[in-house]
């Protein structure tokens, strides 16, 4: 049985990579190109971190593990999900209780769906995460807080976590089971272990000493926060140090084709970027002055009785949550103003929410659409998704192709809708901006002049899928979803 590795860029971009693979900048990811194969691959809706990372390493939507976002509202709770490094929501919120949310409660009580990490270690298999944020597993850990952290208030100076039997955590957790391995890239300089030398470091000592246990999942976070302040071009003109490291690692088993011969390795990201505009004024789309009608609720903080709608951005998409007395009337009102906002791309909401029955609108300033599930629809998608619809299909430029439902400028649009809004924690209504633009409110700065994700739209969608060394039962789908990355894991390690 060969062993996997799976590499995860944050905000890799496919048709960029491939770009600089060809230009010839990258020789490492080249090779390992042309021993495997390349193919594009589909994020989830919406292509926000968090919510993506969750399903690379569930196999499921947003309906079925829980994390809808990186910025979301617990209903049951009263209390605001927000998992971001945006500096204005940490004040808010507290950088102690922060760091609790995500140490805690984004895996012990949002997350609703068993992790890789899990499924293997109960079938007697050996694994290890290093860096990862989503990390549950079976096995405890204690956490020791670094010194500089420990004054925080409302931060635990320790606590237990469980994680994978190998859990590699920043400073967090240093010293995991059984591994002779130690972090040297740790500390305030280095993001508290958090960054990608000492990912790329703990990577290279478990190759130099052959530790690495039947299933290994590294996480490199710095490609993302590159895009978001230089531009998604830019930042893919600044992977030379994973180029090296995928040549050190090979060489460290006598070369690509010998580490192939006991690995299958996968490399991909969560989302891709797009571009956006350099003058703030027009980029960010402000939505306590889009809908100034209403009384929004305060980023970060529980509802109060003033306010009409909860907001929660996530970068170029957002959810609202709406109380329950709020009427018909002014749901439409809501709806109204914001197609009347011309930098707005869609209006993405449950059918429910207009009293329009079961299933799924999309509503642009140019048409509209309510689609379905149905068994023997219309027509079925190219995941085998039967649907049925009315209404105008180029508001998520869906197309019939030799009798299969495709979605060229919106990517599997149908499936990630829905994947997004029959999750539990969904606000009713999303809305996305049109390219160059985010969407925004008090407390939270939007990334102008560089790049950013999070919508329907491909050029938000579109990381790369890379698989080399597949053992001949792996069988890669023609058009991946981040999804499939789970079963060709689990595929490969029944081999």
């Amino acid at each position: 049985m060969k062993r996997v590795l799976l590499l995860v860029v944050d905000a890799l971009t496919a048709p960029l990579l491939v770009k600089e693979i060809e230009n010839g900048r990258y020789p490492n990811f080249k090779k390992l190109r042309e021993a495997g194969l390349l193919r594009e691959c589909t994020s989830i809706f919406p292509s926000i971190t968090h919510a993506a990372l969750t399903s690379i390493i569930t196999g499921e939507y947003p309906d079925k593990h829980g994390i809808i976002a990186s910025h979301w509202y617990d209903f049951a709770k009263d209390k605001v999900a927000y998992f971001s490094g945006s500096p204005g929501m940490l004040i808010q919120k507290g950088v102690g209780n922060f760091f609790r949310e995500f140490l805690l409660e984004l895996n012990n009580d949002h997350l609703q769906a068993p992790t890789l990490f899990q499924q293997l270690e109960r079938k007697g298999l050996e694994t290890a995460c290093i860096n990862f944020p989503i990390y549950r597993g079976d096995v405890p850990h204690e956490v020791n807080m670094p010194l500089l952290l420990k004054w925080i208030p409302n931060l635990p100076p320790s606590t237990i976590i469980k994680g994978p039997k190998n859990l590699l955590l920043g400073d967090l957790l240093l010293n995991p089971n059984e591994l002779d391995i130690e972090a040297t890239f740790t500390g305030v300089a280095n993001w508290f272990g958090f960054h990608d030398k000492n990912t790329i470091d703990l990577v290279l000592q478990l190759a130099t000493q052959d530790e690495f246990p039947d299933f290994t999942l590294a996480y490199f976070p710095e490609n993302d926060e590159t895009s978001h302040k230089e531009g998604p071009t830019a930042s893919h003109h600044k992977l030379l140090e994973l180029d090296e490291m995928l040549g050190k690692l090979f060489s460290t088993y006598g070369g690509l084709e010998a580490f192939l011969q006991q690995f299958m390795l996968i490399v991909t990201g969560d989302h891709s970027q797009s571009e956006t505009l350099e003058d703030k004024n027009e980029q960010a789309i402000d939505l306590t002055e889009t809908l100034s009608d209403f009384k929004l609720a305060e980023a970060g903080q529980p509802w109060n009785n003033d306010s009409d709608i909860m907001a929660c951005p996530n970068l170029r998409a957002a959810h609202l949550y709406f109380k329950d007395n709020f009427s018909q009337e002014q749901r439409q009102k809501v709806l109204k103003q914001l197609l009347a906002e011309p930098r707005i791309d869609q209006l993405i909401y449950l059918a429910g929410l207009t009293d329009e029955g079961e299933g799924y609108i999309v509503q642009t300033q140019n048409g509209r659409l309510h689609f379905w599930h149905q068994e023997n629809g219309q027509a079925v998608d190219r995941y085998g998704n039967s649907w049925e619809w009315a209404g105008n299909l180029a508001v998520v430029d869906g197309r019939l192709q030799d009798g299969i439902l495709v979605f060229p400028d919106y990517p599997n649009a149908f499936e990630r809708i829905a994947g997004a809004l029959d999750c539990s924690t969904s606000g009713p209504l999303w809305l996305t901006a049109k390219l160059g633009h985010e969407l925004i409110v008090p407390h939270i700065k939007p990334y102008v002049g560089g790049g950013s994700h999070a919508s329907l739209h491909r050029l938000d969608s579109q990381p790369p899928l890379i698989v080399a060394g597949m053992p001949e039962k792996v069988i890669v789908p023609e058009f991946p979803r981040i999804i499939d990355i789970v079963p060709l894991c689990q595929t490969c390690l029944q081999a």
